[in-house]
């Protein structure tokens, strides 16, 4: 039988799951996106067409968007997933130990 502490912590588990999962699908998408930033000699005249731009502006454009997408994605979602996991797990020690003694 689950006790009345454990169901309180249920809320917050389900939110770190879900960061923890977003984490992972950003993750993802950085990595797909990746072979976007390789193929610049492919995409420059494309984007160039569309909006001139200097080659090495549109170079520092795009590894810019790339860590911008990265910091956001660690800053975001992986730090306060792992925030609130140590805290809960602390949280939940806790209670225990007061629940034993």
């Amino acid at each position: 039988m689950i006790s009345n502490e454990e169901k309180n912590f249920d809320t917050p588990w389900l939110i770190v799951k879900s960061l923890y999962r977003a984490s992972v699908l950003g993750f993802l998408i950085l990595t797909l996106c990746l072979p976007l930033v390789l193929m610049s000699d492919q995409l420059y005249p494309i984007h160039n067409a569309i909006l001139s731009m200097d080659r090495l502006t549109y170079n520092a454009m795009m590894f810019q968007t790339l860590i911008e997408m990265k910091t956001m994605v660690i800053v975001f979602l992986l730090l306060p997933a792992m925030g609130l996991h140590w805290t809960l797990r602390k949280e939940q020690a806790g209670q225990k130990q007061a629940c034993s003694s």
